[in-house]
Parts: C-alpha cells; sequence; structure tokens
C-alpha cells in the first residue's frame, strides 16, 4: 500500500514502495518519487537555488515532459517569427507564454531565476495569478525551443503562446486602467479629508491662513487626478464631439472643468467656495465604474482563447513509415493522425483504422462513450477513451467545429439587445436636456447678473450629475450579489438580475445540469451460484479493473479503495475491461462482454436503471452493477416552484430520446428535445426569442456556451466546464438546483428597489434643478444634495444584502 508512503520532496505525491530514489537536501536524503521529479530537484539544488524549497508556499507539479521531446517540439517554432511576440528595439522581443505550474511567488523567482541567467534574456516577469510569463529576449542568441526546455527541466510546462499580442494588450490595458484608479482614489481620500475641514469650518468659525493652506494643498493634489485620471474623459469627449456626436463623456468633462477652473479662480482671488473635492470624486467613481465595465469585456474575450485550448498542441503526424509531433494548428485536410488511447482528437476528421470509444461532450454535452469505427467521423476536442486509432484530417482548423463554436459564441456576445439599444437612444437625449438647460441657464444670468453666471451654471451640472441615477441600478445589484454570494451564487453580469425578472421560459440541459452527470452504483445483484463471493468482494475486483479505465462509467467505482498493485495484465476492450485480480482473469463490462456467456443471464431480473455492467470469469457471470446518473440535490423541489410561478420550462439535450424522456418524467418537466447538438440548441433558443419568449438558459457544458451567451439570461450549475462559466451571467457553486428558485426571489426583490432608487433620482433631479437654475442653490450645495441623494440610494440598496428570500418593501 502507498497511502502512507512518505511524500515526494519535490511533487509532494506519495513515494511507491518500490522507489528508492533521493536527493540530498540541507545534507540529508530526501525521497522523490520518479525520476523526472529526481532530476528536476538535482538541478534546483546544484544550481543553488535551493531557497525554492524553503520559501514555496505549495508543492511543484510533477514533472511529465521529457526534455529532449519538448526541445525538438519545440524546434519547429525557432524559425517562426510570428511566434517570438512583439518587436522592440535593438532586435529584442517581448513574449508572453502560457506556463502550467506555478503554485506561490517561489515558483515564479525559481523561473526568473533560471531564465535571466541565460544570455540573450533581458528580463522576465511572472504573473502567479495567471501564469503568464513575459519575457524580454533576443531571438539570434537565444532560440525559442531552449527556452521552452529549461521551463520544461525545472517542471513547467509551456504553452504555444496563442493570441499573445492581444492578450499582453489586455494585460496593458487593464493595468492602465487599475493604475488611474488608484491614483483617483488615493487623491479623493486625501482631499476628501481638507473638505471636511473646511466645511465644518464655515460653520464653526477657521482662520484664514488655515483655511488658505487647506485650498492649497487640495489644488495639489487635485491636479494629478485631473491629469492622469481624468484625462480619459477629455479623450472621449473629444472623441465624440469630432465625431459629430454628444456622448456622455461631454457633460462630465463640461462639469469636471467648470468645478476645476472655478475653484482654481476663487482660490487665486480669495473669494467664494472651492469644489476640488467634487471633481475627484466625481473622477474616482466614474473610474470605478469604467474599470468593472473593462474587466467584463476581457472576460468575454478570454472565451474565445478558452476554446482553443481545448484542443491538443500537438498532433502525431503519420508520415509514411514513420510519425513525428508537429503542432496541431499546422494540421491540413488529408493528413493522417495516430491518436492514443486517452489522447485529445486534434482536428475534425474520420477514422481509417482501428476502433475506440469517445467522448464527445464538447459536442453533445453528454459523457457517455461514443462507440466509433472505421470510417466513422470524429471531432476535435473528442477524448479517445479506449484504443489507438488513426484518423484523416477532414477540415481545416479555421473550419473545424471547435472554430465555428466560437464564432458562434463571438457573434451571440456581440449581437445588443433591444434594451441596449433603447438605453444607448435615451442616454443621448438625457445630455441633451441636461446641457440645454445648463446653457439656457448660462444665457439667463448673462443678461440678468453675470456674477451669478458661473455658480448657476455649476451648480445645475452638479445637481442635475446622474450620481443617483447612475448609482440606482449599480447599488442595488452589488448589494444583490453579495447576497446571492452568501447563498452560493456567483453573480458575474449585474444586468442579469433585472433581466431575470421578465424571464418566461427556463431552458435546461440535462446531463450535469438537472442530473448529477456521473454514474452511482444503485444496485449489486449477487449471482447465487457463486456464494464465494460477497458484495464487497465484488466491489474490490470491479474497482481494480475500472483503475487505468478512462471511462466515464470507472468514476462509480472512484471511493472503493484497492491496492494498484493486486491488478495485473489489464487491457480495455471496446465493450468493456478485462484483467488479472487474486491470479484469475476476470471481465467487467456489458452482457456481451461476458466470458462466457451463459443463459442463466436471461433469468435475472432486468437493470431498474437500463444500464448494467457485469463481472464474470471464465466459469460464468459473478455480479451484476445497475447504474445510473441520479438527479441532482433540490432538482424536483424546485422545478416544482419554478412551475407555480407560471414559467414555461423546457429540456433541450444533445442525449438520446429515452434518457431525457426518462428524466423529464421524473421532474415534471412535459416538454423536452433529445439530439440536439449546439447548432441545434442555438436555433432552437433563437426560435424561442422570435416568438417574443425571454429565456434563462441553464447549462454545464462546453457545448453549451453559445447558447448560454445567446440566451436572454444564463445559468451555468456546480461542476461546470471553465468555458461555460465563462458566458454564464450566474454560476451556482453550490450542488443544490434549489438555488435557481432563490435567484428569482432575489431578482424580484432587486427589481423592486430599483424601481425605488429611480424613482427618487428622478424625482430629486426634476425638483432640484429648477432651484439650481435660479440661483437659489449654491454649487456647494449641490454637491452637498448630490451626495446625500447618492447616500440614500446605497442605503436603500443596502436592504438587499441581507435579503435571503423574504420580501423587501
Amino acid at each position: 500500500m502507498i497511502d502512507n508512503a512518505p511524500p515526494c520532496f519535490h511533487c509532494g505525491e506519495p513515494v511507491p514502495d518500490a522507489c528508492q530514489l533521493t536527493v540530498e537536501a540541507d545534507g540529508q536524503q530526501m525521497p522523490v518519487c520518479c525520476a523526472g521529479c529526481e532530476a528536476v530537484a538535482n538541478l534546483i539544488l546544484q544550481s543553488g537555488q535551493s531557497r525554492y524549497y524553503q520559501f514555496r508556499t505549495a508543492s511543484a507539479v510533477r514533472p511529465n515532459d521529457d526534455i529532449a521531446t519538448v526541445n525538438t517540439a519545440w524546434q519547429r517554432f525557432d524559425e517562426r517569427e510570428s511566434l517570438w511576440g512583439s518587436r522592440l528595439e535593438n532586435g529584442h522581443y517581448e513574449l508572453l507564454l502560457q506556463v502550467e505550474g506555478i503554485r506561490c511567488a517561489a515558483c515564479a523567482w525559481l523561473i526568473r531565476s533560471q531564465l535571466e541567467a541565460r544570455n540573450g534574456i533581458q528580463q522576465v516577469q511572472v504573473d502567479v495569478a495567471t501564469g503568464f510569463v513575459r519575457i524580454n529576449w533576443q531571438p539570434t542568441v537565444l532560440r525559442l525551443s531552449k527556452i521552452a526546455s529549461i521551463l520544461a527541466s525545472i517542471g513547467y510546462r509551456p504553452h504555444l503562446p496563442l493570441a499573445g499580442a492581444e492578450a499582453m494588450g489586455r494585460q496593458e490595458e487593464r493595468r492602465e486602467a487599475l493604475k488611474r484608479l488608484g491614483v483617483a482614489g488615493l487623491g479623493m481620500m486625501q482631499v476628501m479629508m481638507y473638505a471636511v475641514a473646511l466645511y465644518a469650518g464655515e460653520s464653526m468659525g477657521i482662520s484664514e491662513g488655515s483655511e488658505r493652506f487647506l485650498q492649497w494643498v487640495s489644488l495639489i493634489v487635485t491636479t494629478p487626478v485631473l491629469v492622469y485620471s481624468g484625462r480619459v474623459f477629455y479623450t472621449s469627449a473629444w472623441r465624440s464631439l469630432s465625431h459629430r456626436r454628444v456622448g456622455m463623456d461631454v457633460p462630465v468633462a463640461l462639469a469636471i472643468s467648470i468645478a476645476f477652473i472655478m475653484s482654481c479662480f476663487n482660490f487665486l482671488t480669495g473669494n467664494g467656495h472651492v469644489y476640488f473635492d467634487s471633481v475627484v470624486m466625481f473622477i474616482f467613481f466614474l473610474s470605478l465604474g469604467r474599470y468593472a465595465e473593462l474587466v467584463i469585456r476581457h472576460r468575454n474575450l478570454q472565451t474565445g482563447l478558452a476554446l482553443a485550448r481545448l484542443l491538443p498542441e500537438w498532433a502525431e503526424l503519420i508520415n509514411g513509415a514513420r510519425s513525428e509531433q508537429v503542432p496541431a494548428i499546422d494540421l491540413r485536410k488529408h493528413d493522417q493522425v495516430r491518436v492514443r488511447a486517452g489522447q485529445t482528437l486534434p482536428a475534425d476528421g474520420r477514422i481509417i483504422d482501428g476502433y475506440t470509444e469517445v467522448n464527445e461532450a464538447l459536442l453533445t454535452g453528454e459523457s457517455q462513450p461514443v462507440l466509433k469505427r472505421c470510417g466513422d467521423r470524429v471531432v476535435a476536442g473528442s477524448i479517445n477513451l479506449s484504443q489507438t486509432v488513426s484518423v484523416e484530417v477532414t477540415r481545416d482548423p479555421d473550419d473545424s467545429t471547435v472554430s465555428v463554436m466560437g464564432r458562434m459564441l463571438l457573434k451571440s456576445q456581440t449581437h445588443r439587445s433591444r434594451y441596449a439599444r433603447l438605453s444607448e437612444r435615451y442616454a443621448g437625449w438625457f445630455v441633451a436636456v441636461v446641457l440645454t438647460v445648463a446653457g439656457l441657464t448660462a444665457l439667463w444670468w448673462l443678461t440678468h447678473d453675470i456674477a451669478m453666471l458661473l455658480p448657476a451654471t455649476l451648480a445645475v451640472l452638479v445637481i442635475s450629475c446622474p450620481c443617483a441615477l447612475s448609482l440606482a441600478t449599480p447599488a442595488a445589484i452589488a448589494s444583490s450579489s453579495r447576497a446571492l454570494l452568501e447563498q452560493g451564487v456567483l453573480l458575474t453580469r449585474g444586468a442579469a438580475l433585472e433581466a431575470l425578472s421578465h424571464v418566461d421560459t427556463i431552458v435546461f440541459d440535462k446531463t450535469g445540469t438537472l442530473t448529477s452527470g456521473s454514474a452511482v452504483i444503485k444496485d449489486t445483484l449477487l449471482n447465487p451460484a457463486r456464494n464465494s463471493f460477497n458484495e464487497s468482494n465484488v466491489l474490490r475486483i470491479a474497482a481494480l479493473l475500472e483503475l487505468n479505465s478512462s471511462h466515464p462509467v470507472a468514476r462509480a467505482f472512484a471511493d472503493v479503495q484497492v491496492n494498484r498493485e493486486e491488478l495485473s495484465h489489464a487491457v480495455n476492450h471496446e465493450k468493456g475491461v478485462q484483467g488479472r485480480v487474486d491470479d484469475t482473469e476476470y471481465r467487467l463490462g456489458n452482457a456481451t462482454f461476458l466470458s462466457p456467456a451463459h443463459d442463466e443471464l436471461a433469468e435475472t431480473k432486468p437493470a431498474a436503471t437500463g444500464s448494467s455492467l457485469w463481472l464474470s470469469d471464465a466459469k460464468g457471470w459473478i455480479a451484476r452493477f445497475d447504474l445510473d446518473d441520479g438527479l441532482r440535490e433540490g432538482t424536483i423541489e424546485s422545478i416544482a416552484a419554478l412551475q407555480s410561478r407560471g414559467l414555461d420550462l423546457v429540456i433541450l439535450s444533445g442525449d438520446q430520446p429515452t434518457a431525457v424522456a426518462s428524466v423529464a418524467q421524473r421532474t415534471g418537466i412535459s416538454t423536452w428535445h433529445a439530439n440536439h447538438n449546439p447548432t441545434m440548441k442555438m436555433e432552437f433558443l433563437q426560435s424561442l426569442q422570435t416568438d417574443g419568449k425571454n429565456v434563462l438558459m441553464v447549462g454545464d457544458g462546453i457545448n453549451d456556451a453559445p447558447v448560454l451567451s445567446a440566451a436572454n439570461v444564463s445559468m451555468t450549475v456546480s461542476g461546470a466546464s471553465e468555458l461555460a462559466n465563462s458566458t454564464a451571467d450566474f454560476i451556482l457553486t453550490g450542488d443544490s438546483l434549489g438555488l435557481v428558485e432563490g435567484i428569482f426571489c432575489v431578482a424580484v426583490q432587486t427589481r423592486k428597489v430599483i424601481l425605488q432608487n429611480l424613482l427618487w433620482a428622478l424625482g430629486y433631479n426634476i425638483f432640484a434643478v429648477p432651484f439650481a437654475a435660479a440661483g437659489l442653490v449654491v454649487p456647494w450645495m449641490a454637491a452637498l444634495g448630490m451626495s446625500l441623494s447618492s447616500l440614500l440610494v446605497v442605503l436603500n440598496s443596502g436592504r438587499l444584502a441581507t435579503a435571503k428570500g423574504a420580501s423587501v418593501k
């Protein structure tokens, strides 16, 4: 047994009993689990970088790559300048690699130390959070394949620099936005402290010297915030004006400019109030909103890269009697590749030699294996489960199923809803009204009392600044997001909460969404004629036989504790597995795989679930395991609650009709559709939307990503694929499907609070703007009123943070 074995010094995995490998560290012999860990550990220790093991906070990844193989594979890219990164000065390039195995700051230090010690590498930056490594290097001095070999030699697997320029551009854009937000935040905190003293001084008294000093310091702090953080608003305003449009940033830039100029004028003349606090406050809150928008936009752009990562980077190209490793992106139609058991198919094609079972969850969303024989078509991204096969490529990478899904995903993400177009149109009207009112106010006071021109105009712009109006929805959504998170729901798109209140149809995926997505043993039937076997014994034998199987059914035996060394001569077959346990040959598979087949099978009761595995030896069958893909926790109750709301429920699945009908009957959903691939799912969704339906899509698989993105509202369940989560509006982190009903409750409450906030903000503006235009409200009062209005909106929204299904009035 290896359960109590000591951990490997390098990767932390148990050291097998038969392994006697060690490395010397600090004068002690430390055990390692394999030759790969031994080589990496010795390299790190002998290069004087033993501090890595002292400061790391997580064990390293076990090295699985042969260094020579990595070097040979990457040599194909040494002459491809397009993959070297962005060209810099003096023959340098900036390369961005995605590297596996980066766990902590010690990993980053080790990578930097190893790479920067090489000639040709000037600087290395490692992002621990994302796994990106940025390298400033000279290809004429050090080849790309050598960089890959260095990383692999210390246990970190490099990936092809897919979309490197775009990824670097997004990182740079996000970094700049974060710096602007940080400068605005620091400036706001400082200036607000001085403003509190100035406002208190007006009512309680303050010396002229102290007042002038606080105003002077406020000016010094506000200026860099305006120039650096506020630059984007002026740039956007100028861009819209140059295209003869009036964007939302025009009144923002105008208000900031007037407030700053007037504050400077009053400070220099020693008369009137200063509004530096209003300037930095405007800039900070607007920058915060822009940054949140940027993060969401970048998240959507990452889905294309996530799809690309579903395919293998390398393929084994058959060239006559030889084979070679080539980049999968270089495969072309009519190429022939060899795909071994456990590998992912690199391209769409057809099998020309052999047979196997594949997992087509990418296409259908169903994890059940599909038998593929010679001549059958296979899809890129599918997993070969059992046998080595030869495949002829039938589509170039740009025309593959994955590429088509990516284009569908991008199209659905860039489609603007009717509500978004209406919002943009009304935003333009709002800007026009604000500027018109401000202009008329300035014109009136210009002809009546020029001394009131600037104070009145600024008061109109400040008091009509839509802070409370713009906070009405985000503040409510932020509070609701907190409440949902406490319940086990992650909200990724705030507008989805409001949109959920308009949903009238819910479309569910089946496998992994309504069901648990993995087989479980529901019943074990023993052969009464084989009384030497008991239930625990047959489970042990079956679990041992499934140890080397990548078939999804093998998960049903994953919890059975066994000793791997008791299994020998294990072989995967088309209809089951075969192996030797306790010096006896056993078979586990469907009824036709038994050895030998007996008539007594017909006398046994049929499996209640319709899916069974049979265990047999040379004397006949021993036991039958009835398997089932059970419903998720809370599914029945959640479906009943949703139906009581009057919602139309539909099951849309890529599985067979019998399996879908069974789940539909158990859940009480009368409408269901089977055998639907991603394209058919998208067409079905669009037909519902064409009929005026507002659709919530609930799914979990990679194949669900396009339809999740195209739905009015989307939701993924616990255990969903990373790609599906990247397109979802709601992500359930809890296992129970009952969370769906809870989300609807919070959505209804959120809509009520948003309407309350909007009515208050709109009423406040309608009431206050006439007083500001009449000169009855000075700018500092306008700023105070705007702040109080915003505070009221935030406090009202804060009630949602504690909402857990109770009604919010």
